[in-house]
């Protein structure tokens, strides 16, 4: 298969994502891309799914921590990194792409996501500072236990400028924090702090920063403790549910033909502009234009975006 990725992004990917397995069975894969809040680059998301299949080959691993290095867990996705590696003239918006798409989703470059929500053993989540955007609906949502500090700030934090989670990753976020609140979330990209994702129930611990690693330990050690045969069966009762959701490679595929069918006017907006100015110039464009489109004057400029992550400015 294809390697994509830079030859920067593809020689660094080893030493961005990190893997030990401690004596009593306990692996933790951490990001280590700190100057960029761990953003993946695509090298970056294909070693991650590889590690998680290393571990669920390796008889001495118990369960998987995922953890991140520096102020945040993970920022989500390098989108300065054009990852659909499109052949000039190439529309996004297509049939030909929603394929393109659905096969790395669940296949391909994405496919670090399809491996978390499928891994035997069990996963715990060490969530701190951001965890934004794909590090979010396709890390934060497929792990089986997260623990959080009250300064968290987890969501789609895009939602202001480019729109809600896509179509495939809204089913998870509907599926584990409930229709309400991903309503709630999703229509207003309003920050998610560590003690709101506790109340929904998308993490089972908030504690404080100080504490977090004692309490990520305990929980890892206490299921790596238990019967590897006992646990697989739990684990595949408690799983065995999840077919109602509707989250098999079939539904996710018409998912995303769905959404890409059907993508809305500033999605398509946004990535145009960042084909002609980049990343900075696409979101400084798309925050006038909602400015000016809504009459929310507040709303445009960098430090409006950087006021609203940093939970300065109300949620509904």
């Amino acid at each position: 298969m294809k390697a994509y990725g830079n030859p920067e992004s593809l020689a660094r990917a080893e030493d961005q994502v990190l893997l030990e397995v401690s004596p009593e069975g306990v692996a933790r894969i951490t990001l280590n891309r700190p100057e960029k809040h761990n953003a993946m680059t695509v090298p970056m998301r294909r070693r991650l799914m590889a590690l998680v299949h290393q571990c669920e080959a390796d008889d001495r691993v118990r369960v998987v921590v995922f953890a991140g290095n520096g102020k945040s867990f993970c920022s989500g996705n390098e989108i300065n990194e054009d990852w659909g590696q499109r052949q000039p003239g190439t529309r996004r918006m297509s049939l030909s792409m929603a394929n393109r798409y659905a096969s790395d989703l669940n296949y391909g470059r994405q496919a670090f996501s399809q491996a978390i929500t499928r891994c035997g053993k069990p996963t715990v989540l060490r969530l701190h500072g951001y965890c934004a955007a794909a590090a979010y609906f396709m890390i934060g949502t497929r792990c089986d236990l997260v623990v959080v500090t009250p300064s968290s700030k987890i969501g789609a934090l895009e939602a202001r400028f480019l729109g809600p989670a896509g179509a495939v990753s809204a089913t998870h976020i509907n599926r584990i924090l409930g229709t309400k609140a991903a309503r709630r979330y999703g229509y207003s990209g309003a920050v998610m702090t560590g003690e709101d994702a506790l109340r929904v129930g998308l993490a089972h611990r908030c504690v404080p920063e100080e504490g977090m690693d004692a309490e990520v330990s305990r929980l890892a050690l206490r299921l790596a403790r238990r019967s590897p045969a006992m646990t697989h069966y739990l684990m595949k009762r408690v799983r065995a549910a999840e077919s109602l959701f509707e989250t098999n490679v079939r539904e996710v595929n018409g998912l995303l033909f769905s959404h890409f069918l059907q993508a809305a006017p500033d999605e398509a907006h946004f990535w145009t502009q960042v084909k002609a100015s980049g990343v900075a110039g696409a979101l400084a464009a798309d925050k006038k234009r909602l400015a000016k489109a809504t009459g929310e004057t507040g709303a445009a400029g960098p430090a409006a975006g950087r006021a609203h992550m940093q939970g300065k400015v109300d949620s509904p």
